[in-house]
């Protein structure tokens, strides 16, 4: 009678047949800068047009896996492809290039062992000290090797014959398609006909690209395809192809200004490749894919030395495809519209007016434009107590005073004396205060505090919300105020700098809960009073899975998760679609969602696209959603391609809360186009059900009971949408 075998060991086959799956596929989809399973598809099928080399290259990517593997290298990076990629690349070329025998097959499994070695070690370097990607230059060190010591182990070049058919093609398009196939040391038409599919699927975006690239690359009039008789054909074209591609929309976020930088990137790309020329046929090597990892690279850690990332716009958060990286960038600016990395939340507690904005009447004025006063008012609106005739009366004399965001403390006065009502000291004009160094550049500062009431010291780390001092009268202030300022210097004194506050709430008929926000005279600004309970109603335990039920009856369970950058976020159908979120103290917001078009996670992130945790009937907020999420699937192909060139926000949203027994129920809804949600949270449980209405058509997800588990759940096609 054999034992019993325990749960973890009858899982393990299936996650090692699935790593070694994943591994396979985004091997091939690496080559474009993508991991989708259907890419990776395509471009297996492309290399199987030559089945020798295909599969030669399938069994590398086989072999390396399984290298990876023995060597306890990182599950993730495996499945991610990294390790694959370049050894495809080691065996395609190698089967592409060698004479079939005995010692050109050991010499191909050494060089894609090796090739898996080189990858972490470069993928390591590279990233930890220049924060750069290693790209494929495992794949050129290992095979420049495996050329040089082929003749040495009497291992001969017979290159594959490259057969093309142009088919009545035009010259330019047999040469664009001979190139994409050179990607796989197959430059035929036919192989590069379905890499061209492969790279429609990944991203139109791309593809606009790539004809970018290659149409300069003609323009240039460097030959795009040679046949050197001892060697394998060098096609450059992919060179100029990836490169266009690489900095236009991958490393950078799409924009007429990221086409420019790939223009000028594709020419550099050029020069580079006229350059090596003569060296490498002198050495009888070809350029293969070199010049793109030099340009790329060098142009990508030049652009890293900026003092501000601005156009192009650098990819600073989740990379993904072209369309993407657009689409979440245009959201993040528009959602949250912040000028900072640090954020802002108004400095001090309860409901405070803004007595002086930016341009004020009295001293913000010239270099010092961009700064707020605040005071606060009574019941019947004035800003004192009776007639005003002492410093206590006033209601915002000695209040608290708190940091606005993290920070370290830079500078500290706390000696000059509360002048006496109607009274100014301009000798020490801004009093005591607190100065907080929040970055590069970046400080900010308040000012007018009262005597010794500052409790902080100079290096001292401060959280947001930590008391800094109390309200006062010091300094050029003839009534109690407080004075809140950013710079760039720790000069007490420095000029301003563009100054905003971020997640604050504006009183008035209705209180509207801002991401950014300047205030203006006669505005009442408060920071949001969470509920403890509204905040528990969002809390995903980590592991604790439940199920969503659509409305075509299909379940999915959605996972709490943290990846390796310590991001929250809630996994639904085997892990491949993720929601990333954020949960503070005050709000919850979502920040993007990477998922299939009928995903329960689409409905998630547009009815609970941001939340505070205050729910009052006067208090609504506006965001905005993705645009392109909801779009149908014919339209897509035709925005990608001018999504780059038209400015475009999303779809704008008001929310509002309301609560209902034990229910507390999230509406939203937008002008144009017709939009609609509805979410309801339930003290228990969570989120309990879902529902939005576009277009006239209505889709909801419904929380089931926590025994049952998804049984119809629909096929893998490794596609998302963002």
């Amino acid at each position: 009678m054999s034992p019993q075998r325990s749960d973890a060991e009858m899982s393990a086959k299936p996650a090692v047949l699935s790593l070694f799956f994943d591994a396979l596929l985004r091997g091939y989809a690496q080559i474009l800068f993508n991991r989708s399973l259907l890419v990776g598809g395509l471009l297996l099928l492309a290399t199987m047009v030559s089945p020798r080399i295909g599969i030669s290259g399938l069994l590398s990517i086989l072999l390396a896996t399984a290298t990876a593997k023995l060597l306890e290298l990182s599950d993730d990076l495996i499945e991610s492809g990294l390790f694959s990629y370049n050894a495809l690349l080691v065996g395609l070329g190698g089967s592409y290039l060698f004479e079939p025998g005995g010692r050109a097959l050991l010499l191909l499994v050494v060089a894609v062992v090796a090739s898996v070695f080189v990858t972490a070690a470069l993928h390591s370097a590279l990233g930890l000290t220049f924060n750069l990607p290693a790209l494929t230059l495992p794949f050129l060190f290992v095979f420049y090797l495996l050329m040089a010591a082929a003749p040495a182990l009497g291992v001969a070049f017979a290159p594959a014959s490259a057969e093309v058919w142009a088919l009545g093609l035009p010259r330019p398009l047999v040469v664009f398609l001979q190139s994409l196939g050179a990607l796989f040391f197959l430059p035929r038409i036919d192989v590069g006909a379905l890499v061209l599919l492969a790279l429609l699927v990944y991203s139109r975006i791309a593809l606009l690209l790539a004809i970018l690239g290659f149409a300069i690359a003609q323009a240039m009039g460097i030959p795009l395809v040679e046949m050197p008789q001892s060697l394998m054909p060098v096609v450059l074209g992919y060179n100029f192809i990836l490169t266009a591609i690489a900095l236009g929309g991958v490393w950078f976020v799409p924009s007429p200004s990221s086409f420019l930088f790939a223009a000028a990137g594709v020419f550099f790309c050029g020069l580079v490749t006229i350059g090596l020329l003569p060296f490498l046929t002198w050495n009888g090597l070809p350029p293969l894919i070199l010049p793109f990892n030099m340009t790329v690279l060098m142009l990508l850690y030049a652009m890293r030395q900026r003092v501000k990332d601005g156009r192009p716009k650098s990819v600073d958060f989740f990379m993904g495809t072209p369309e993407e990286n657009l689409n979440y960038f245009r959201t993040r600016i528009s959602r949250f519209g912040s000028h900072y990395l640090a954020r802002f939340h108004a400095p001090f507690l309860g409901r405070w007016t803004c007595t002086q904005g930016v341009d004020g009447a009295e001293t913000h004025q010239g270099a010092w434009r961009y700064a707020f006063d605040f005071e606060v008012a009574g019941p019947e609106g004035a800003l004192h107590r009776g007639r005003g005739k002492d410093l206590s009366d006033y209601y915002c004399y000695r209040l608290p005073v708190l940091a606005s965001a993290d920070g370290t403390v830079a500078k500290v006065v706390k000696t000059v004396k509360d002048n006496p009502l109607g009274e100014t000291n301009l000798k020490e004009n801004w009093g005591n205060l607190v100065l907080i160094y929040h970055g590069p550049g970046l400080y900010s500062m308040v000012c007018h505090l009262s005597p010794g009431t500052s409790k902080v010291r100079e290096g001292q780390f401060v959280r947001r919300g930590d008391q800094l001092g109390l309200c006062g009268n010091s300094g050029r202030s003839p009534v109690p105020h407080l004075h809140w300022q950013l710079q760039a210097t720790e000069r007490i004194g420095a000029p301003t700098l563009y100054a905003e506050l971020h997640d604050v709430l504006s009183e008035g008929d209705t209180a509207l809960f801002h991401r950014t926000f300047v205030p203006c005279k006669g505005d009442v600004v408060r920071n949001l009073e969470p509920q403890e309970e509204i905040g528990r109603l969002l809390r995903f335990g980590y592991g604790e899975s439940f199920v969503l039920k659509r409305d075509d009856g299909v379940l999915e369970e959605i996972t709490p998760d943290i990846d390796l950058q310590g991001n929250l976020l809630l996994r639904a159908r085997d892990g491949r679609d993720m929601l990333y979120y954020q949960h503070e103290p005050t709000h919850f917001t979502v920040f993007d969602t990477l998922a299939r078009r009928r995903s329960a996670l689409h409905l998630i992130h547009a009815g609970l696209s941001r939340l505070p945790f205050e729910v009052v009937e006067t208090l609504k907020w506006d965001d905005v959603l993705p645009r392109r999420s909801l779009m149908p699937w014919w339209l897509l192909p035709l925005w990608d391609l001018v999504a780059p060139f038209f400015p475009g926000s999303g779809i704008e949203m008001c929310y509002e809360a309301r609560r209902e027994g034990e229910r507390v129920i999230v509406s939203g809804r937008s002008k144009q186009p017709p939009l609609t949600t509805e979410a309801t949270l339930r003290r228990g449980v969570g989120v309990e059900r879902v529902t939005l209405t576009y277009a006239g058509k209505t889709r909801s997800v419904t929380r089931v009971a926590d025994e049952e588990s998804p049984e119809d759940k629909e096929p893998k096609d490794g596609s998302q949408s963002r």
